[in-house]
């Protein structure tokens, strides 16, 4: 029977690892792999048929329309007037806001790759070995865990 089961690459693994040798179980029964971590740079606008959940408009559009309405407002006493006013508080903010999702976004893709990739731990072993298998793995913080039974006679 395979018991797999998926972890975080930390000192957790590694004590799930001696624990189970510890147990009884041999090192040949035992098989980690870990997981490459595939990057893709996200675009910045999401298109038909690709969204990440991030939208660069909410801010610009929201700071856009109050500075719009202070620069009308203020217009009316001011030389040029409500007109120019509130469209040179409107592209201002725009480009502020812009200007701030960006840098928010830059600093979430940082943040996101930051993580440790995960690896995947392979323990082949008898059926009464199961249960105790799995109470170190869960412990030990595995992230999932599964098992299959072998098709080997």
């Amino acid at each position: 029977m395979h018991v797999v089961a998926s972890f975080e690459h930390s000192n957790f693994l590694e004590l799930a690892i001696t624990d189970l040798e510890q147990k009884g179980i041999e090192k040949n029964r035992i098989c980690a792999i870990p997981l490459n971590k595939m990057v893709k740079e996200r675009s910045l606008v999401d298109t038909l048929h690709q969204a990440d959940g991030q939208s660069m408009f909410d801010l610009p559009a929201i700071l856009a329309t109050i500075a719009m309405t202070l620069g009308v407002t203020w217009g009316f006493m001011w030389k040029w007037g409500p007109i120019i006013w509130g469209l040179l508080f409107f592209v201002g903010a725009l480009a502020a806001g812009f200007l701030i999702k960006y840098l928010l976004y830059k600093n979430s893709i940082k943040k996101r790759f930051r993580c440790n990739t995960e690896v995947v731990l392979i323990i082949d072993c008898k059926p009464d070995e199961v249960e105790t298998v799995e109470t170190v793995l869960f412990n030990h913080l595995a992230i999932g865990i599964g098992r299959k039974q072998s098709e080997v006679p």
